[in-house]
């Protein structure tokens, strides 16, 4: 754990690094808080930090309020260390955002355990940020195949929409779809249906540029939307994507061939238009491919 003590008084200074270096913490030591502002607002912060109220410059309380200003993720635990225990200083110590409070002279017992107390808080504090990041991943992306989940994916071809309009640009709205993955599923297994699923949204996007939209639109079924400059940039894209997916090698447990359908519109929007509607055309080329004898690209013009 990476530990900022900051105090002027030599002897203090020197109890709280003796007794720290016992619990191999990262310690850095400061002497005002000048200094010690200084450490905290490097990008490696520290996570915990001690802080004497009475030092030159910036005392432990303005300090500790200017640390809850800011409003992060990862907010450190902060305990203010004074000679003076009485009431009132310890509840204005508290409301200006500390965790907690010591007072001089530091008993080693007692330091033991505020540390452990301050660890197990920074602990459980870590594994809710970890939590909620896997939800809000969750939320917006596919789990299976990491790329965008449908929600995020409409929010995002909304976005593109916004982008042609501004640009003067034409948007390509596509549906591909994994030609015969029932099939797959059905004689190969789920898990190598899954497999198909990953390798093949991972192929796509590197085979997209960084700021088109892929997103699993249900099932077997993607969703891309790129903005072009011009109309015919469509067919270059999309043949590279379907050739890219016939080439694949798919080899698990057993060889499986992958080829895909897909179906384009391509639109000027010149206002915004309703997402839906753009999908509902590209679901209509989609059909026409499939029906073509699939592994073929059809597009519509809007």
């Amino acid at each position: 754990m990476k530990v900022l003590i900051a105090d002027d008084d030599e002897v203090s200074r020197l109890t709280l690094s003796s007794l720290l270096k016992g619990y191999g913490c990262e310690l850095h030591v400061t002497k005002d808080g000048h200094e010690a502002m200084a450490v905290i607002n490097q990008t490696e912060a520290p996570e915990l930090i001690f802080l004497d109220w009475n030092m030159p410059g910036i005392n432990g309380v303005e300090i500790t309020s200017l640390i809850r200003q800011n409003l992060i993720d990862s907010p450190p635990y902060v305990i203010i260390v004074s000679s003076n225990n009485k009431k009132e200083q310890i509840i204005e110590a508290l409301a200006a955002g500390a965790d907690d409070f010591i007072t001089k002279p530091i008993d080693g017992l007692f330091l033991k355990a505020k540390y452990a107390v301050a660890e197990r808080i920074l602990r459980v504090q870590d594994r809710l940020i970890n939590t909620n990041k896997m939800l809000e991943k969750l939320a917006y992306y596919d789990e299976l195949t990491g790329v965008m989940n449908r929600r995020a994916g409409f929010v995002a071809v909304d976005i593109e929409i916004e982008r042609c309009i501004r640009k003067n640009e034409f948007l390509a709205v596509a549906l591909l779809d994994i030609d015969h993955f029932k099939h797959i599923n059905d004689y190969f297994g789920h898990p190598e249906g899954d497999k198909v699923l990953k390798q093949l949204s991972k192929h796509v996007q590197q085979t997209l540029r960084p700021y088109d939209v892929l997103c699993r639109y249900g099932g077997e079924e993607f969703l891309i939307a790129a903005c072009l400059k011009k109309r015919d940039e469509s067919e270059l894209l999309f043949e590279r994507i379907r050739s890219t997916v016939e080439k694949m090698d798919m080899e698990f447990n057993q060889a499986i061939d992958v080829t895909t359908s897909i179906g384009v519109c391509i639109h000027q929007p010149s206002q915004h238009s309703k997402v839906a509607n753009l999908i509902k055309q590209a679901d209509e080329a989609l059909y026409e491919a499939k029906g073509a004898g699939r592994n073929k690209i059809v597009t519509v013009q809007n």
